[in-house]
């Protein structure tokens, strides 16, 4: 394996944020849809919180691309290609499919940002809102869910297909894990939003703790895979700086440390509000490292 083909440039501030802010988007998109499918009256709420969510953060992925191009005006080339003077779409180009994926998903995340802004009164009026609010909510969230793993899975399939060691020697386990973080960094978004407005109690934050304990489980899973699968190219996450931004940052402060405050918060004479936020905050803050550690040791 050379590891000097094809050096992926990518300055963490544009296309990390991006795989960062779209993972959260999708994460909460996911997780709204599936209390739409499947949950009560109660779990409801929690998908007009997710939906809410979805659409603004995804809108600043665009605006991450495009910014890192360098060449703004040149960022049609992300759809189509040009042969002969005639556009076509590269279905093999894994950058022109992310984008027309990150377009689908975007469309769906609209859809159903509308139709809670309509439930909720804030929106009196919207274009065709008979047609798609006629249609069962849960058909455009089956979907649109679809589209919402691909959208969170992308980013680590990406890189698997780079020909950078750490990256090429661990495919396909990082779109598995950007995909448990995204549900993880979803669910604590959500739960940020709703401790804020103090909305959190009960049944509701049972399911959304569930959600994020059982999806951290799994990246601890996964990430314990990628280590072992990567073996002499796993150097660069595993001491140095990066290490101590991957080992530090996400593994201690972005999953171990929120196990427990989650373990924590069950006991009696607790303050939930307060520590929920704190657990939220920290999965989020480790969701970042990760992404931003992978992506650059690699």
């Amino acid at each position: 394996m050379n590891p000097f083909t094809h050096v992926a440039n990518w300055p963490w501030y544009y296309v990390g944020l991006y795989f960062y802010i779209s993972s959260v988007s999708a994460g909460a998109y996911i997780i709204g849809s599936m209390a739409e499918l499947y949950g009560g009256e109660r779990q409801r709420e929690i998908g007009r919180v997710a939906f809410s969510l979805a659409l603004p953060l995804i809108l600043a992925a665009p605006v991450l691309l495009i910014a890192d191009l360098g060449r703004p005006e040149r960022f049609w080339h992300l759809f189509f290609y040009s042969k002969d003077g005639i556009p076509y779409i590269n279905l093999q180009s894994p950058m022109s499919v992310g984008a027309w994926g990150l377009t689908a998903y975007g469309g769906f995340a609209l859809l159903s940002f509308l139709n809670i802004m309509a439930i909720n009164g804030r929106l009196t009026f919207a274009p065709f809102a008979k047609l798609y609010n006629r249609l069962p909510r849960k058909t455009y969230a089956v979907i649109g869910m679809l589209t919402g793993l691909f959208v969170a899975g992308y980013p680590g399939v990406l890189l698997n297909v780079t020909a950078w060691p750490l990256w090429e020697a661990t495919s396909p386990l990082l779109g598995s894990l950007f995909i448990a973080s995204g549900a993880s960094t979803g669910a604590a978004a959500i739960i940020l939003v709703m401790a804020r407005q103090k909305r959190v109690a009960g049944e509701t934050y049972s399911h959304l703790e569930k959600v994020d304990r059982v999806s951290m489980i799994i990246e601890l899973l996964i990430i314990g895979a990628v280590i072992v699968v990567a073996g002499q190219y796993a150097a660069p996450i595993m001491s140095g700086f990066y290490g101590v931004m991957f080992w530090g940052g996400t593994v201690f402060l972005g999953i171990l440390f929120p196990l427990g405050l989650y373990w924590y918060a069950g006991r009696p004479g607790v303050d939930r509000n307060r520590l929920v936020m704190l657990t939220a905050v920290l999965v989020l803050f480790g969701g970042a490292l990760l992404r931003i550690s992978l992506m650059q040791a690699g």
